[in-house]
């Protein structure tokens, strides 16, 4: 029977921020992790307190938030399978700067933060991989905020389609995972704006299938024009890139 540290090694295996380190690392950062399952709508992590771990999302969404000193709550980011959350936990006595939660059912694994930090302190190349995955992801943040600024609600859901978009039986398709009321918010918009970006879509070759839960692009080449991406020409892969 499969263990929990060779399960745990087996998923941190494949995720992107370790899949280049070797085994005995891989196996020697799994003894400093747990599994943890939490139900829809629970806190993971709340701003203000003390960062003692990180979080590896294994299966479901989390919704990344933070509170001004108004008590203004905002969205920053949702995130899913494969993605990393609470690095603060990696600076001595910090405390978590936005709080995590969960959206659905989630399966996560838990790195313990001091652990995890004296892990990088003694494997030179490994802190260099995470560094290089987190400035990649602060990279995407920021054009993410670009993206808000200088794209239509159109244009932005056209965008993630792109992204998104893998080839199935010719066509390409994204699976929505997400309830739509959540991509909204991800893309900085209200329900009624991603309907009417949806309706949009529609002119440029954008379907919707099973209920909603699965689009298809007629074009990706076509898309990727009207959404204003250029330098693209005739290479999807290149999509994902530019995005």
């Amino acid at each position: 029977m499969i263990t929990d540290l060779e399960r745990i090694a087996g998923v941190l295996r494949f995720a992107t921020y370790f899949r280049t380190w070797p085994q005995e690392d891989i196996l020697e950062l799994a003894n400093l992790c747990e599994w943890v399952r939490l139900d829809a709508n629970t806190e993971m992590i709340s701003s203000g307190e003390p960062a003692l771990a990180l979080f590896l999302i294994v299966n479901g969404h989390v919704e990344l938030s933070f509170e001004n000193h108004n008590g203004k709550s905002g969205l920053i980011d949702l995130l899913g399978n494969g993605q990393l959350v609470g690095e603060c936990a990696l600076v001595p006595e910090g405390a978590y700067a936005i709080s995590v939660r969960t959206l659905e059912a989630t399966t996560a694994i838990r790195i313990d933060g001091q652990g995890f930090s004296d892990f990088l302190a003694d494997h030179f190349d490994r802190a260099l991989t995470m560094m290089s995955a987190m400035t990649e992801r602060l990279c995407q943040m920021l054009r993410q905020a670009e993206e808000l600024k200088c794209r239509s609600a159109a244009q932005r859901l056209g965008i993630y389609f792109l992204a998104d978009a893998v080839l199935v039986d010719g066509v390409y398709e994204i699976p929505l995972t997400l309830e739509k009321s959540a991509l909204a918010r991800k893309l900085g918009m209200t329900s009624e704006t991603i309907s009417r970006a949806f309706k949009k879509l529609a002119e440029v070759g954008v379907s919707q299938h099973s209920k909603g839960h699965i689009v298809r692009i007629a074009n990706m080449q076509a898309l990727a024009e009207w959404c204003g991406l250029a330098g693209n020409e005739g290479d999807e892969n290149a999509f994902k890139t530019a995005v």
